[in-house]
């Protein structure tokens, strides 16, 4: 199975009105909305490459290996994109 390498940009986000409380802890959804400013400038890249040769998922930050603490929050996300996706394949993500 081949699966696209997909890499997403994110820029800093400033809340000026923060909610309060989550509908959803597990998904980190707020009970209400919010107002906040985008800083275009400051920007994250994160690209994710499904690869059936990995045992498991592989996380680097800042071009080091993630701590296993991060690691182990990045695939239980990941888990639940392969859930819905139907794909078992495991992620490395840089």
């Amino acid at each position: 199975m081949s699966l696209p390498v997909v890499t997403a940009r994110a820029c800093a986000n400033i809340a000026l009105v923060k909610y309060w409380g989550k509908r959803d802890d597990a998904l980190n959804l707020p009970a209400t909305g919010s107002l906040s400013l985008t800083l275009a400038a400051l920007s994250t890249e994160t690209t994710v490459a499904f690869d059936e040769s990995l045992a498991a998922d592989e996380l680097m930050l800042d071009g080091a290996p993630a701590k296993p603490d991060e690691l182990a929050r990045m695939s239980t996300f990941l888990d639940l994109v392969r859930g819905e996706a139907g794909v078992p394949i495991k992620a490395r993500v840089t």
